[in-house]
């Protein structure tokens, strides 16, 4: 009876141990949502930029712990409810006015990529590292169970796309996939080069760039390669695209405005550091930072700087814009509201781990992610 006994416990252990916190389950009602926060940058062609006017005061409404850590990516909002993932494996959902935990699933292996939501479905990426497979999960959180589960060869490391009902994604070995929402796949795409960079969308024309520092558009509707040039430098982050003309930066700490149709180069800007995040766009300005903490505002049309700062941390992950402000992850354990239009330094809010998360503000709160996994909900004051 000892050895049952232990067993039992050993098993218990085991099923805690893989299943982190609370058990692998995600069940909730939500209305339809006509304006969610569905990926990351909101639409497929990236978007960083609200057009609210916020002031410099905060107050934190709430903190709640997914305890892993977080990649250069953003939390997802659907109705009354926030997703995110973290890279010990994990989805959570937290309330958005309280944030308890409304569920949360586990997965053994690694997720970089913020959860697509399509109305009752949560689909996301799980990375088995050791076999070079990802898996594609499509999850019905309204009645709490898998719907799809899909093998691709290669690791899905970017941020995928909802477009159209269906699922855009790049896998690190070059391969473009598009599948839709019953788990059949749509195409592939073969580019042939390795890519850090994740696609995104304008119209019918998928962006992206490789690690051969190659920018590359594939047909939306059919996976066929249209285009591509060759700049030098790995590429990162997102391509952020507005009225035909794509915004791309690399590791070599260019920013490029291409014309998305010809991929003809308009215009270059040097940050002279490397740059890792995806550019934000708001009516007039690109705003760009390097790893050595400097953020630059330029002219959109023409690239002519409109400012330059260095705020002595190192940026990471895509800004938020808003009509008067940026608000800005710095790995130095900080957030920083800075004034858009002359670049000064508002305020600091000091964190107590790494700012990994693109700030997303969906309607009234701004949520904020640190590492050690720790998601907060801010509300501002005026």
């Amino acid at each position: 009876m000892g050895f049952l006994k232990t067993r039992a416990l050993l098993s218990l252990f085991t099923i805690l141990l893989f299943s982190g916190c609370g058990k692998s389950l995600i069940e909730i009602s939500t209305k339809t949502d006509d304006n969610p926060y569905p990926m990351f940058g909101r639409i497929p062609s990236r978007e960083f930029f609200v057009p609210v006017t916020v002031s410099d005061s905060l107050i934190m409404k709430w903190e709640s712990d997914a305890y892993g850590s977080f990649s250069n990516s953003s939390v997802t909002v659907y109705d009354d409810y926030v997703f995110t993932s973290d890279l010990g494996g994990r989805i959570f959902v937290f309330s958005i006015k309280d944030g308890k935990q409304a569920g949360m699933l586990k997965s053994k292996e690694s997720i970089f990529s913020a959860p697509l939501i399509f109305k009752s479905l949560v689909v996301y990426a799980v990375v088995e590292e050791k076999t070079n497979i990802s898996q594609l999960i499509y999850y019905d959180f309204k009645n709490g169970n898998e719907v799809h589960v899909k093998e691709v060869e290669g690791r899905i490391l970017s941020e995928m796309i909802a477009v159209n009902d269906d699922i855009i994604f790049i896998t690190d070995n070059g391969v473009i996939y598009r599948y839709d929402l019953s788990g059949s796949l749509v195409w592939k795409s073969e580019t042939k080069e390795r890519t850090r960079c994740s696609v995104s969308v304008y119209k019918d024309i998928i962006i992206a760039g490789n690690d051969e520092g190659e920018i590359i558009t594939v047909n939306l509707r059919n996976g066929k390669q249209i285009k591509s040039i060759k700049t030098g430098g790995i590429f990162s982050g997102c391509a952020s695209v507005e009225n035909g003309v794509a915004y791309i930066s690399n590791y070599n700490g260019f920013l490029y405005c291409v014309n998305i149709n010809s991929l003809e180069i308009l215009w270059i800007y040097d940050s002279e550091a490397k740059i890792s995040m995806t550019p934000a766009l708001d009516d007039k300005n690109v705003i760009i930072g390097n790893l050595n903490g400097s953020l630059f505002s330029l002219n959109k049309n023409n690239g002519k700087l409109n400012w330059k700062s260095n705020y002595g941390g190192v940026f990471g992950a895509a800004p938020l814009l808003t009509n008067e402000r940026i608000i800005i992850p710095d790995l130095f354990r900080s957030f920083h509201i800075i004034n858009k239009n002359s670049g000064s330094l508002n305020k600091t809010i000091k964190l107590d781990g790494r700012a990994k998360l693109t700030p997303v503000l969906f309607d009234s709160t701004l949520f904020i992610g640190y590492d050690r996994g720790i998601l907060r909900a801010y509300e501002f004051v005026y």
